[in-house]
């Protein structure tokens, strides 16, 4: 694609995102600016051989124009985790890390592990945890001495004894009346207290409870709450604080060698280190990384700290500040630190990065010498960049589903994995019809929207292969898109892999790398797949018990179905979550909470 000076005369001077996209409609390169027209000239000069590259392959631009620069940064944000281009800096980890919830509004607040912290939630969030490792072990220890209830309300309203974590000190049991609601409370207080780092203050309490507990004669209980101090007193003296007051931050830092790009990230939550964790990123070193990586790192769910600090300061960090500051619902600063203790901290982050860089590259198959060697396997027309697996999945016919998951340059993309209610079934078990509205539907939205793979791989054998070709030929993507089928291994004949035409299949070593990889991907789709049709079986039978419930008609019902998969789910949300639902107010919330309390 050519741009030039009539082109670009053409393109507002305005804030925006704009696209660069190759000849098959594939998104190459997704930037944002204040002025759109301005920021494009800079490409007539390409100041780096990559954006040379870039224009090379480049077959038309887009441009989107937004009401302002933060509209422009969060849309941008938006279509490089959608699109994930090529020539873009990509956060390969940028999952949400697991949160502590307290629910305070409950009578007896209910200790959760979630993903997200909602919007408008009342709720505590304590985190991140940088791994599941370490947050079971915080649970572990946490419940230990402050014994929250982990059931759902529904599960609580239904007990009439207590579980087994009552049995073994984890839990006090309020389900049962085992505990008074002010001693519940007392114990919320010490686990908020604990898990915001106040030792102090609760150890005093402790101290002073037990004393009282003394004083009444209370010796046995005097005794845990004695043992529940030299406890507590040997954790805190373990925890590491590294900062001399109670603030809130992550500290980044990246290290880049032999092209590729490798970070940590340190978690501080009330001047203590909570953990760090590792990351890595694709793309060039010439972009603005900090930037790329603080967009992708953190968006709508994700706990933000009051301070983020970087060894440099990104070029659009007002911007990203305002953005962050709104996601947080409080002022966020970006910080380049040039004083102790904080330099500490970014050295600390630096050594894990750059450690992380060297067992990447110690250990690395590149996924550039993988995708060579599976064109030369599969016969494909060139090595594939993106790959998609498909999988179907029902019992006999009834509630009859597909999915398909994404993998970029070798790492799954959670974010493209996509579900299929069957449309076309009656009834009668048909893989090859199922395989073959999956695959249609598919692909004629990625038509649409210029989004195909470069590889596919069917979960079956021959059958399933001949099913797919036909529907390539159909929308004349032959040569366009390659294709594969994995058949799961039976009496020991091992992994049996189909292409096109081939009449026999392939039989590659279990060892070598394009069969592993063709493997994890397909046991990836089946474990999604079977996921889904469990809980599309949950939203059927829910969708029959809430048949004949006075006050709930099809509107309601589709609201329900779309919020929830079982009766309990349902219970557990609560009356008052329920009413907000829209077409729902209070008096058919609890009209609806009391027919399904009769009914379970």
């Amino acid at each position: 694609m050519e741009l030039t000076p009539e082109r670009l005369r053409e393109i507002p001077e305005a804030p925006g995102v704009y696209l660069f996209k190759d000849p098959r409609g594939e998104v190459l390169y997704v930037g944002k600016a204040k002025n759109l027209r301005r920021r494009l000239a800079s490409y007539l000069t390409p100041a780096t051989p990559k954006v040379r590259q870039m224009l090379l392959r480049a077959a038309d631009l887009e441009t989107l124009i937004t009401r302002n620069e933060k509209e422009a940064l969060i849309l941008e944000a938006n279509l490089i985790k959608k699109h994930r281009p090529r020539y873009n800096v990509i956060l390969r980890d940028d999952k949400a890390y697991p949160l502590l919830r307290i629910s305070l509004s409950d009578k007896f607040p209910r200790l959760m592990v979630v993903r997200r912290r909602r919007k408008g939630d009342r709720a505590l969030y304590f985190g991140p945890y940088p791994s599941a490792g370490a947050l079971r072990q915080t649970v572990k220890l946490l419940t230990r001495f402050f014994p929250l209830r982990r059931c759902s309300n529904a599960e609580m309203a239904r007990r009439t004894r207590p579980c087994l974590y009552y049995e073994i000190g984890k839990c006090a049991a309020p389900c049962t009346g085992r505990v008074k609601p002010e001693d519940y409370r007392r114990i919320v207080e010490g686990a908020v207290a604990f898990l915001e780092g106040r030792a102090g203050d609760l150890l005093s309490r402790l101290r002073k409870e037990m004393e009282e507990a003394a004083e009444r004669l209370e010796f046995e209980r005097a005794a845990r709450l004695r043992d529940r101090i030299r406890a507590l007193e040997r954790i805190l003296e373990a925890q590491a604080a590294v900062l001399p007051e109670e603030k809130d931050l992550d500290a980044f830092a990246l290290c880049e060698r032999q092209g590729k790009i490798s970070g940590a990230v340190l978690f501080v939550r009330r001047g203590k280190l909570l953990g760090h964790k590792i990351f890595h990123l694709r793309g060039s070193p010439e972009n603005d990384l900090w930037g790329a990586l603080l967009k992708q790192f953190y968006d709508e769910g994700k706990v933000i700290p009051e301070e983020v600090l970087l060894p440099e300061r990104p070029a659009e960090a007002g911007v990203i500040e305002a953005w962050l500051s709104e996601l947080r619902g409080a002022p966020v600063r970006i910080r380049t630190p040039d004083k102790e203790p904080l330099l500490r901290l970014l050295e600390m982050a630096r050594r894990n990065a750059e450690e992380a860089l060297r067992a990447r590259l110690r250990g690395e198959s590149t996924w550039e010498e993988l995708s060579r060697e599976m064109a030369r396997v599969l016969r494909l027309p060139a090595p594939p960049r993106r790959v998609e697996a498909v999988d179907l999945s029902s019992l006999r016919g009834t509630a009859p589903v597909g999915a398909t998951v994404a993998f970029l340059e070798g790492e799954p993309e959670k974010d493209r994995y996509r579900r299929y209610h069957i449309r076309t079934l009656s009834g009668t078990p048909d893989d090859y019809a199922m395989l073959r509205e999956v695959l249609e539907r598919r692909l004629k939205r990625g038509l649409e929207e210029g989004d195909l793979p470069d590889l596919l791989v069917i979960d079956g054998g021959k059958g399933h292969l001949s099913t797919a070709e036909e529907v390539l030929r159909d929308l004349e993507l032959s040569g366009r898109v390659g294709l594969c089928a994995i058949a799961k291994e039976r009496e020991d004949e091992g992994e049996k892999v189909y292409i096109p035409g081939r009449k026999n299949p392939l039989r590659l070593s279990r060892h070598g790398e394009v069969l592993r990889f063709l493997m994890r991907v397909r046991d990836e789709v089946h474990r999604f797949v079977l996921s889904f049709h469990r809980r599309a079986r949950e939203t059927r039978a829910l969708s029959s018990f809430l048949d004949g419930i006075p006050g709930i008609g099809p509107k309601r019902k589709r609201e329900l179905l779309r919020h929830f998969s079982s009766p309990e789910e349902i219970l557990s949300a609560g009356e008052e979550r329920i009413a907000r639902l829209p077409g729902f107010n209070r008096s058919v919330a609890r009209s609806l909470m009391e027919h399904l309390r009769s009914r379970t």
